[in-house]
Protein backbone atom coordinates (compact mmCIF):
# COMPACT_ATOMS: atom_id res chain seq x y z
CA UNK A 1 0.00 0.00 0.00
CA UNK A 2 0.75 3.42 -0.67
CA UNK A 3 0.80 4.96 2.75
CA UNK A 4 3.55 2.47 3.81
CA UNK A 5 5.51 4.29 2.27
CA UNK A 6 8.64 4.75 4.88
CA UNK A 7 9.54 8.48 6.87
CA UNK A 8 12.90 8.34 4.66
CA UNK A 9 11.14 8.08 0.88
CA UNK A 10 8.08 10.37 2.20
CA UNK A 11 10.98 13.33 3.11
CA UNK A 12 12.97 12.51 0.15
CA UNK A 13 9.63 13.01 -2.20
CA UNK A 14 8.72 16.58 -0.37
CA UNK A 15 12.06 17.94 -0.53
CA UNK A 16 12.71 17.15 -4.55
CA UNK A 17 9.16 17.51 -5.76
CA UNK A 18 7.10 19.94 -3.58
CA UNK A 19 9.40 22.11 -1.46
CA UNK A 20 11.51 23.82 -4.88
CA UNK A 21 7.83 24.84 -6.56
CA UNK A 22 7.28 26.26 -2.87
CA UNK A 23 9.84 28.03 -2.67
CA UNK A 24 9.65 28.98 -6.48
CA UNK A 25 6.15 30.72 -5.82
CA UNK A 26 7.25 32.45 -2.30
CA UNK A 27 9.34 34.79 -4.96
CA UNK A 28 6.97 35.72 -6.99
CA UNK A 29 4.87 36.94 -3.80
CA UNK A 30 4.14 39.82 -1.69
CA UNK A 31 4.00 39.96 2.22
CA UNK A 32 -0.10 39.92 2.00
CA UNK A 33 0.22 36.75 -0.42
CA UNK A 34 -0.68 37.67 -3.51
CA UNK A 35 1.17 37.12 -6.68
CA UNK A 36 2.89 40.06 -8.14
CA UNK A 37 4.88 39.06 -10.73
CA UNK A 38 5.85 36.12 -13.30
CA UNK A 39 1.91 35.07 -12.68
CA UNK A 40 1.90 33.16 -15.50
CA UNK A 41 4.71 30.93 -14.13
CA UNK A 42 3.36 31.01 -10.85
CA UNK A 43 -0.13 29.47 -12.12
CA UNK A 44 2.52 26.39 -13.93
CA UNK A 45 3.92 25.90 -10.93
CA UNK A 46 0.39 25.57 -8.78
CA UNK A 47 -1.40 23.82 -11.34
CA UNK A 48 1.82 21.15 -11.51
CA UNK A 49 1.50 21.20 -7.67
CA UNK A 50 -1.79 19.62 -7.54
CA UNK A 51 -0.56 16.46 -8.62
CA UNK A 52 2.19 16.02 -6.71
CA UNK A 53 0.21 17.49 -2.82
CA UNK A 54 -2.64 15.08 -3.84
CA UNK A 55 -0.46 12.46 -3.41
CA UNK A 56 1.26 13.24 -0.28
CA UNK A 57 -1.81 14.28 1.34
CA UNK A 58 -2.92 10.27 0.11
CA UNK A 59 0.43 8.89 1.66
CA UNK A 60 -0.28 10.46 4.90
CA UNK A 61 -4.36 9.17 4.82
CA UNK A 62 -5.87 13.28 4.25
CA UNK A 63 -6.94 12.60 0.78
CA UNK A 64 -9.89 15.24 1.21
CA UNK A 65 -7.33 17.67 2.09
CA UNK A 66 -5.66 17.15 -1.41
CA UNK A 67 -9.45 17.92 -3.04
CA UNK A 68 -9.69 20.63 -0.95
CA UNK A 69 -6.30 21.90 -1.92
CA UNK A 70 -7.06 21.35 -5.60
CA UNK A 71 -10.38 23.32 -5.33
CA UNK A 72 -8.55 26.34 -3.56
CA UNK A 73 -5.75 26.64 -6.50
CA UNK A 74 -8.54 26.38 -9.05
CA UNK A 75 -10.64 29.40 -6.96
CA UNK A 76 -7.42 31.36 -7.08
CA UNK A 77 -6.78 31.18 -10.57
CA UNK A 78 -10.16 32.13 -11.14
CA UNK A 79 -10.21 35.29 -8.51
CA UNK A 80 -6.89 35.66 -10.61
CA UNK A 81 -3.25 35.63 -8.56
CA UNK A 82 -3.15 39.05 -7.74
CA UNK A 83 -6.09 38.64 -5.11
CA UNK A 84 -5.18 37.09 -1.93
CA UNK A 85 -5.30 33.81 -1.67
CA UNK A 86 -7.88 32.02 0.14
CA UNK A 87 -6.97 28.37 1.31
CA UNK A 88 -10.52 27.69 3.50
CA UNK A 89 -11.44 24.60 1.80
CA UNK A 90 -7.77 23.38 2.64
CA UNK A 91 -7.81 24.24 6.13
CA UNK A 92 -11.59 23.01 6.78
CA UNK A 93 -10.68 19.50 5.62
CA UNK A 94 -7.54 19.45 7.50
CA UNK A 95 -7.18 17.29 10.60
CA UNK A 96 -4.59 17.20 13.32
CA UNK A 97 -2.57 13.65 13.38
CA UNK A 98 -3.30 10.94 16.04
CA UNK A 99 -0.56 10.10 17.99
CA UNK A 100 2.42 8.62 15.66
CA UNK A 101 0.77 9.63 12.66
CA UNK A 102 2.64 11.57 9.60
CA UNK A 103 0.76 14.53 8.71
CA UNK A 104 1.45 17.45 6.17
CA UNK A 105 -0.06 20.80 5.15
CA UNK A 106 0.41 23.34 2.59
CA UNK A 107 -1.16 27.00 2.01
CA UNK A 108 0.05 30.26 2.69
CA UNK A 109 0.18 31.03 6.25
CA UNK A 110 2.25 33.15 8.26
CA UNK A 111 5.20 31.77 10.47
CA UNK A 112 5.20 33.28 13.88
CA UNK A 113 8.84 33.73 14.78
CA UNK A 114 10.49 32.17 11.91
CA UNK A 115 12.31 34.36 9.10
CA UNK A 116 12.98 38.22 8.62
CA UNK A 117 10.71 38.38 5.69
CA UNK A 118 7.52 37.87 7.33
CA UNK A 119 3.78 37.48 5.78
CA UNK A 120 1.46 35.03 4.10
CA UNK A 121 4.03 33.10 1.57
CA UNK A 122 3.35 29.52 0.33
CA UNK A 123 4.45 26.98 3.11
CA UNK A 124 4.55 23.26 3.72
CA UNK A 125 5.63 20.69 6.47
CA UNK A 126 5.49 17.56 7.06
CA UNK A 127 5.53 16.30 10.25
CA UNK A 128 5.24 12.92 12.61
CA UNK A 129 2.97 12.85 15.95
CA UNK A 130 4.88 12.00 19.03
CA UNK A 131 3.46 12.32 22.16
CA UNK A 132 6.01 10.63 25.15
CA UNK A 133 4.22 7.88 27.14
CA UNK A 134 5.10 9.40 30.71
CA UNK A 135 2.63 12.09 30.18
CA UNK A 136 -0.36 9.58 29.89
CA UNK A 137 -0.42 9.67 33.69
CA UNK A 138 -0.29 13.17 34.22
CA UNK A 139 -2.99 13.64 31.67
CA UNK A 140 -5.04 11.58 34.19
CA UNK A 141 -4.07 13.79 36.84
CA UNK A 142 -4.79 16.64 35.07
CA UNK A 143 -7.50 16.27 32.50
CA UNK A 144 -7.53 18.82 30.10
CA UNK A 145 -10.77 20.02 29.01
CA UNK A 146 -10.18 21.03 25.45
CA UNK A 147 -6.85 19.47 24.41
CA UNK A 148 -6.57 20.60 21.45
CA UNK A 149 -2.66 20.69 21.46
CA UNK A 150 -0.54 18.52 19.33
CA UNK A 151 3.33 17.44 20.23
CA UNK A 152 5.07 16.60 16.81
CA UNK A 153 8.31 15.94 15.13
CA UNK A 154 9.14 18.08 11.71
CA UNK A 155 11.12 16.19 9.25
CA UNK A 156 11.03 18.29 6.32
CA UNK A 157 9.41 22.30 5.65
CA UNK A 158 9.66 25.31 3.52
CA UNK A 159 11.97 28.28 4.64
CA UNK A 160 9.35 29.38 7.50
CA UNK A 161 9.71 26.11 9.26
CA UNK A 162 13.23 24.96 8.96
CA UNK A 163 14.66 28.78 9.27
CA UNK A 164 14.04 30.73 12.29
CA UNK A 165 12.51 29.37 15.63
CA UNK A 166 8.67 29.08 14.70
CA UNK A 167 7.68 26.12 16.13
CA UNK A 168 3.67 26.52 15.37
CA UNK A 169 0.85 25.75 12.94
CA UNK A 170 -2.10 27.67 14.38
CA UNK A 171 -4.89 27.85 12.00
CA UNK A 172 -5.15 31.55 12.66
CA UNK A 173 -1.83 31.07 10.53
CA UNK A 174 -3.34 30.09 7.09
CA UNK A 175 -4.84 33.01 4.91
CA UNK A 176 -8.21 32.59 4.25
CA UNK A 177 -11.16 34.69 3.67
CA UNK A 178 -12.53 35.26 7.08
CA UNK A 179 -10.57 35.94 10.12
CA UNK A 180 -10.43 32.13 12.07
CA UNK A 181 -12.50 32.28 15.11
CA UNK A 182 -11.72 29.38 16.74
CA UNK A 183 -8.87 26.94 17.37
CA UNK A 184 -9.78 23.08 16.42
CA UNK A 185 -5.99 22.34 16.61
CA UNK A 186 -2.15 23.54 17.95
CA UNK A 187 0.41 21.59 16.40
CA UNK A 188 3.41 22.40 17.82
CA UNK A 189 7.21 21.15 16.20
CA UNK A 190 9.03 20.33 19.55
CA UNK A 191 11.54 18.88 18.38
CA UNK A 192 13.02 22.23 17.03
CA UNK A 193 13.31 23.34 20.52
CA UNK A 194 16.87 21.62 21.56
CA UNK A 195 18.81 23.77 19.21
CA UNK A 196 17.13 26.71 20.11
CA UNK A 197 17.66 25.77 23.64
CA UNK A 198 21.40 24.90 23.24
CA UNK A 199 22.78 27.46 20.42
CA UNK A 200 20.55 30.84 21.84
CA UNK A 201 18.74 30.74 24.44
CA UNK A 202 21.65 29.12 27.08
CA UNK A 203 23.97 31.18 25.51
CA UNK A 204 22.63 34.18 26.71
CA UNK A 205 21.64 32.77 30.31
CA UNK A 206 25.12 31.59 30.54
CA UNK A 207 26.15 35.45 29.55
CA UNK A 208 24.04 37.37 32.30
CA UNK A 209 23.57 34.52 34.97
CA UNK A 210 27.21 33.57 34.78
CA UNK A 211 27.28 32.09 38.53
CA UNK A 212 23.87 30.39 38.06
CA UNK A 213 23.80 25.91 38.34
CA UNK A 214 22.16 24.90 35.08
CA UNK A 215 20.79 21.84 34.76
CA UNK A 216 19.08 21.93 31.87
CA UNK A 217 22.87 21.83 29.97
CA UNK A 218 23.24 18.27 30.72
CA UNK A 219 19.72 17.05 29.15
CA UNK A 220 19.87 15.23 26.00
CA UNK A 221 17.94 15.72 22.82
CA UNK A 222 14.97 12.84 23.74
CA UNK A 223 15.03 14.36 27.75
CA UNK A 224 14.77 17.90 26.01
CA UNK A 225 12.03 17.10 23.70
CA UNK A 226 9.87 15.52 26.56
CA UNK A 227 10.43 18.18 28.54
CA UNK A 228 9.52 20.76 26.62
CA UNK A 229 6.04 18.91 25.79
CA UNK A 230 4.66 19.17 29.61
CA UNK A 231 5.96 22.45 29.33
CA UNK A 232 3.40 22.87 26.55
CA UNK A 233 0.67 20.58 27.88
CA UNK A 234 0.72 22.86 30.98
CA UNK A 235 1.01 25.87 29.61
CA UNK A 236 -2.34 24.90 27.62
CA UNK A 237 -3.89 23.39 30.31
CA UNK A 238 -3.95 26.59 32.49
CA UNK A 239 -5.16 28.94 29.46
CA UNK A 240 -8.40 26.73 29.70
CA UNK A 241 -8.48 27.41 33.42
CA UNK A 242 -9.81 30.05 36.30
CA UNK A 243 -12.27 32.60 35.77
CA UNK A 244 -11.19 33.89 32.30
CA UNK A 245 -10.52 30.39 30.18
CA UNK A 246 -8.65 31.82 27.07
CA UNK A 247 -11.33 30.00 24.68
CA UNK A 248 -14.36 31.48 26.02
CA UNK A 249 -12.61 35.05 26.33
CA UNK A 250 -10.93 35.22 23.23
CA UNK A 251 -11.60 38.81 22.59
CA UNK A 252 -10.83 40.36 25.81
CA UNK A 253 -7.45 37.90 26.01
CA UNK A 254 -6.40 38.48 22.22
CA UNK A 255 -5.96 42.18 23.15
CA UNK A 256 -2.18 43.01 22.86
CA UNK A 257 -1.57 43.60 26.85
CA UNK A 258 -4.14 41.42 27.98
CA UNK A 259 -2.17 38.50 26.08
CA UNK A 260 0.95 39.79 27.70
CA UNK A 261 -0.92 38.78 31.01
CA UNK A 262 -2.19 35.77 29.97
CA UNK A 263 1.05 34.22 28.74
CA UNK A 264 3.13 35.74 31.75
CA UNK A 265 0.47 34.09 33.54
CA UNK A 266 -0.21 30.63 32.84
CA UNK A 267 4.01 29.81 32.23
CA UNK A 268 3.69 31.43 36.22
CA UNK A 269 0.94 28.39 36.96
CA UNK A 270 2.98 26.12 35.02
CA UNK A 271 6.09 26.56 36.91
CA UNK A 272 5.02 26.71 40.19
CA UNK A 273 3.07 23.66 39.26
CA UNK A 274 5.86 21.67 38.48
CA UNK A 275 7.82 22.55 41.82
CA UNK A 276 4.79 21.64 43.71
CA UNK A 277 4.03 17.99 42.03
CA UNK A 278 7.94 17.32 41.57
CA UNK A 279 7.00 16.90 37.77
CA UNK A 280 9.68 14.90 35.72
CA UNK A 281 12.48 17.48 34.42
CA UNK A 282 10.69 20.48 37.24
CA UNK A 283 13.82 21.90 37.65
CA UNK A 284 14.81 21.90 33.65
CA UNK A 285 11.23 23.03 32.43
CA UNK A 286 11.60 26.12 35.01
CA UNK A 287 14.52 27.05 33.53
CA UNK A 288 13.24 26.76 30.16
CA UNK A 289 10.43 29.17 30.62
CA UNK A 290 12.45 32.04 32.50
CA UNK A 291 15.42 31.91 30.28
CA UNK A 292 13.38 31.96 27.49
CA UNK A 293 10.98 34.51 28.46
CA UNK A 294 13.71 36.87 29.91
CA UNK A 295 16.27 36.40 27.65
CA UNK A 296 15.75 34.92 24.27
CA UNK A 297 12.04 36.42 23.43
CA UNK A 298 13.09 39.79 24.09
CA UNK A 299 15.92 39.50 21.33
CA UNK A 300 14.01 39.63 18.23
CA UNK A 301 14.47 41.69 15.62
CA UNK A 302 11.12 43.34 15.77
CA UNK A 303 10.95 43.42 20.11
CA UNK A 304 9.50 46.71 20.26
CA UNK A 305 6.37 45.14 18.50
CA UNK A 306 6.38 41.82 18.99
CA UNK A 307 4.29 40.06 21.57
CA UNK A 308 6.66 36.95 22.63
CA UNK A 309 9.14 39.93 23.70
CA UNK A 310 6.62 41.67 25.72
CA UNK A 311 6.33 39.26 27.93
CA UNK A 312 9.84 39.12 28.77
CA UNK A 313 10.27 42.80 29.14
CA UNK A 314 7.20 42.59 31.05
CA UNK A 315 8.12 39.99 33.64
CA UNK A 316 11.63 40.86 34.00
CA UNK A 317 10.94 44.42 35.08
CA UNK A 318 8.02 43.34 36.98
CA UNK A 319 10.76 41.26 38.81
CA UNK A 320 13.11 43.88 39.32
CA UNK A 321 10.21 45.96 41.22
CA UNK A 322 8.08 43.71 43.07
CA UNK A 323 10.57 40.30 43.84
CA UNK A 324 13.75 39.65 45.63
CA UNK A 325 14.36 37.22 43.08
CA UNK A 326 16.84 38.66 40.67
CA UNK A 327 19.31 41.07 41.29
CA UNK A 328 22.18 42.93 39.31
CA UNK A 329 25.27 41.85 40.88
CA UNK A 330 28.31 44.03 39.22
CA UNK A 331 27.64 43.35 35.27
CA UNK A 332 25.63 40.41 35.67
CA UNK A 333 22.43 39.08 36.88
CA UNK A 334 22.19 36.88 40.01
CA UNK A 335 18.55 34.17 40.41
CA UNK A 336 17.43 32.77 43.44
CA UNK A 337 14.83 29.90 42.13
CA UNK A 338 13.13 29.58 45.84
CA UNK A 339 12.67 33.55 45.79
CA UNK A 340 11.22 33.59 42.40
CA UNK A 341 8.68 30.91 43.69
CA UNK A 342 7.09 32.72 45.60
CA UNK A 343 7.60 36.15 43.44
CA UNK A 344 5.70 34.54 40.72
CA UNK A 345 2.86 33.54 43.06
CA UNK A 346 2.12 37.03 43.66
CA UNK A 347 1.88 37.77 39.86
CA UNK A 348 -0.15 35.31 39.33
CA UNK A 349 -2.28 36.39 42.13
CA UNK A 350 -2.06 39.77 41.06
CA UNK A 351 -3.01 39.05 37.74
CA UNK A 352 -6.22 36.53 39.04
CA UNK A 353 -7.40 39.60 40.71
CA UNK A 354 -7.88 41.70 37.39
CA UNK A 355 -9.50 38.96 36.37
CA UNK A 356 -12.38 39.30 38.22
CA UNK A 357 -13.61 42.23 36.01
CA UNK A 358 -16.12 41.72 33.16
CA UNK A 359 -14.27 41.65 29.88
CA UNK A 360 -14.15 45.23 28.99
CA UNK A 361 -13.18 46.38 31.93
CA UNK A 362 -10.58 43.34 31.85
CA UNK A 363 -8.90 44.78 28.55
CA UNK A 364 -8.52 48.63 29.69
CA UNK A 365 -6.96 47.43 33.33
CA UNK A 366 -4.97 44.69 31.94
CA UNK A 367 -3.66 47.14 29.50
CA UNK A 368 -2.90 50.02 32.43
CA UNK A 369 -1.07 47.16 34.59
CA UNK A 370 0.85 46.02 31.79
CA UNK A 371 1.76 49.76 31.00
CA UNK A 372 3.00 50.37 34.55
CA UNK A 373 6.11 47.98 32.57
CA UNK A 374 5.58 48.57 29.08
CA UNK A 375 5.82 52.42 28.39
CA UNK A 376 4.07 53.88 25.34
CA UNK A 377 6.32 54.72 22.52
CA UNK A 378 5.60 57.93 20.45
CA UNK A 379 6.29 56.37 17.00
CA UNK A 380 4.89 52.96 15.56
CA UNK A 381 6.53 50.78 18.27
CA UNK A 382 3.98 48.60 20.99
CA UNK A 383 5.47 50.23 23.79
CA UNK A 384 9.54 51.62 24.77
CA UNK A 385 12.39 49.37 26.09
CA UNK A 386 12.01 49.45 29.87
CA UNK A 387 14.91 51.28 31.61
CA UNK A 388 14.83 47.78 33.75
CA UNK A 389 15.81 46.01 31.21
CA UNK A 390 19.46 47.12 31.11
CA UNK A 391 20.67 44.15 29.33
CA UNK A 392 18.87 45.43 26.23
CA UNK A 393 21.80 45.83 23.87
CA UNK A 394 24.26 43.63 25.39
CA UNK A 395 21.79 40.90 24.55
CA UNK A 396 21.03 41.92 21.37
CA UNK A 397 24.86 42.00 20.79
CA UNK A 398 25.74 38.43 21.55
CA UNK A 399 26.95 36.18 18.75
CA UNK A 400 24.02 34.11 17.95
CA UNK A 401 23.80 32.12 14.45
CA UNK A 402 20.69 31.85 12.44
CA UNK A 403 19.24 28.54 13.15
CA UNK A 404 18.25 26.31 10.34
CA UNK A 405 16.66 23.00 10.96
CA UNK A 406 17.07 21.05 7.48
CA UNK A 407 18.93 18.23 9.31
CA UNK A 408 16.00 16.95 11.25
CA UNK A 409 14.66 15.14 8.12
CA UNK A 410 17.48 13.06 8.63
CA UNK A 411 17.32 12.54 12.37
CA UNK A 412 17.45 8.76 12.78
CA UNK A 413 15.39 9.35 16.48
CA UNK A 414 12.43 9.90 13.87
CA UNK A 415 12.50 6.76 12.89
CA UNK A 416 13.56 7.90 9.11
Amino acid sequence: MLTQISNRHLVIYVNELIIPKVNQLREYQDPKGPITTNARHAEELLLSLVHDVKKIYKLVNLESVGEAFEKDIHAWIQRGLSTKPHFDHSLSAYRPPLNNERTFFIAPMQTPNGPTDKGYYFEAFLAVRDEPKFMEKIEEELPHPKNGCQSLKILSGTKGFMEGKCIVFFPENVSVSEAVTSQKFAIFFFNKFYKIYFKDTLKRASTFFKNYPFQSKAMTESQVYEARVLWGYLHDYFHHGGVKPFDQHIQAKMNFFAGILEEVKVDCQSVLLLHKNKYPFADQIIEFVLFERLLRYPSQIDATKNFDSGTGFFLLSWLFKNGTSIQKNNDFLSLDIKACLKDLEKLVHEIETLEQLNDDEYKAAAENYARTYLLDSENQDRFKIPDAYFIYDENLKLNINDLTFYELGNSQSLGV
